[in-house]
């Protein structure tokens, strides 16, 4: 009974470790307002905002799962820009900086599914990450880490990955800023008059071992059975594995030590045997590079 519970208890220590995104797969949605344009209501991704109303919407057109958001720009005075940022509105329209999300890791990388239909030559989407904290002596925002990128225009949904510059290191952030922007140069097509659109799905972070979760969100589905199992089990991973370079597979056990290497996969299927795991649980974790791909846990008997 105390060996279970010590279990039970190292497996929550794990996941209270977890450092996760705010609603990254945009699952969740509710009605909200922008700050400059409260006459109209939109519906909006849960702690996410747009700098304009009318620019985010909600679309079936997912990666995965049922929802993804549809950044576009409209005509108002001029181009309202297509803008998405996490967290809660600032008071003051325009000052981004002031909102984000609660966050206390530095990954080295996020990575996310886009899909981006561009209306002129040139043109390209963009997503920006900013780490920041508050300065109690300059009572100011210290911007810690920072990156931006460019997302040229694909028909179909790819994975980007944005590595992060760490700009203080050893000082750990409070927040995170993720902007996204559906036209970098407020281009427009002067014959249709269309504007760009960005979609943007499922959004994930590299986590080390110590910090798997449940309900964690990550770039593709995996498992492995049977489960429990002993000699061999298969693990099974959704056929878009085969758009990462070099994928890989790390098996750990309760105390976050690897105990097996199964080295770069080339099929969405990888037969492993039990070799030198003793019975227990364990955990697995899918990466390519910083990207993690996919985890998670079996049981040997």
């Amino acid at each position: 009974m105390n060996k279970i519970l010590s279990t039970l208890l190292l497996l929550a220590a794990f996941g209270s470790k977890a450092q996760t995104l705010s609603n990254p797969n945009f699952e969740s949605w509710g009605t909200g307002s922008t700050v400059s344009t409260t006459y109209y209501t939109d519906t909006l991704p849960t702690n996410w905002w747009p700098f304009y109303c009318n620019t985010v919407h909600q679309t079936t057109d997912s990666y995965q799962g049922i929802y993804a958001s549809k950044i576009q720009g409209w005509f108002a005075c001029g181009i309202a820009p297509g803008i998405m940022v996490n967290g809660k509105e600032p008071i003051n329209y325009g000052e981004f900086i002031e909102s984000g999300t609660p966050f206390t890791t530095k990954p080295s990388s996020i990575s996310g599914y886009y899909k981006y239909t561009d209306v002129t030559m040139g043109d390209s989407a963009e997503v920006t990450i900013i780490l920041k904290r508050y300065n109690s002596v300059t009572m100011k925002r210290d911007t810690i880490a920072y990156s931006t990128q460019t997302l040229p225009a694909s028909a179909t949904y790819s994975l980007y990955t944005v590595n992060i510059i760490d700009l203080m290191p050893g000082v750990m952030p409070d927040s995170i800023i993720i902007m996204f922007n559906s036209s970098k140069y407020y281009m427009f097509d002067p014959i249709t008059m269309a504007l760009p659109a960005l979609y943007i799905d499922r959004i994930a972070m590299p986590e080390t071992p110590m910090s798997i979760a449940d309900n964690q969100i990550l770039l593709m589905e995996s498992s492995v059975y049977p489960n429990p199992f002993s000699e061999s089990a298969t693990l099974v991973m959704d056929a878009g594995i085969s758009q990462f370079e070099h994928p890989s597979v790390q098996i750990y056990d309760l105390s976050g030590k690897k105990v097996m290497d199964l080295g770069v996969i080339t099929s969405k299927e990888v037969v492993f045997n039990q070799g030198n795991l003793s019975k227990g649980s364990y955990f697995y974790q899918v990466s390519n590079g910083n990207a993690l791909i996919s985890q998670g846990k079996f049981i040997v008997q």
